[in-house]
């Protein structure tokens, strides 16, 4: 698993290349870590490029969107194929989190960025 991060001001985009599983999450951990600690107010992760995420994924991005609403910050799930949106689905994520493809990035706001 490869890991990219680009900044635009108080937002990170996080471009994820592989499968995200338990070997792979103490990296994505580390670079999800560096993100909080900088103050950023919105985390996109972008799924463009990745075919599977295990139950550990699941978990870092769970923790992530805790610390984000608590800072008042949000996390936005980016470009995922069907099989994750089908995963995104069966846990609610989308109750809690914005998930879009890029080009509807930032075409509107939402109730989770108001």
């Amino acid at each position: 698993m490869d890991i990219q991060v680009d900044s635009y001001g108080k937002r990170r985009i996080v471009r994820i290349e592989g499968k995200v599983t338990f070997e792979s999450c103490p990296v994505l951990q580390n670079q999800l870590d560096t993100i909080m600690d900088e103050g950023v107010s919105e985390v996109v992760i972008d799924f463009k490029d990745v075919p599977f995420i295990d139950s550990s994924g699941i978990g870092e991005i769970l923790r992530l969107f805790k610390y984000m609403r608590e800072v008042g910050g949000e996390v936005v799930l980016m470009n995922p194929n069907q099989k994750l949106r089908d995963l995104f689905a069966m846990y609610r994520f989308g109750q809690f989190m914005r998930i879009c493809e890029e080009e509807d990035l930032d075409r509107h706001e939402t109730q989770f960025s108001k």
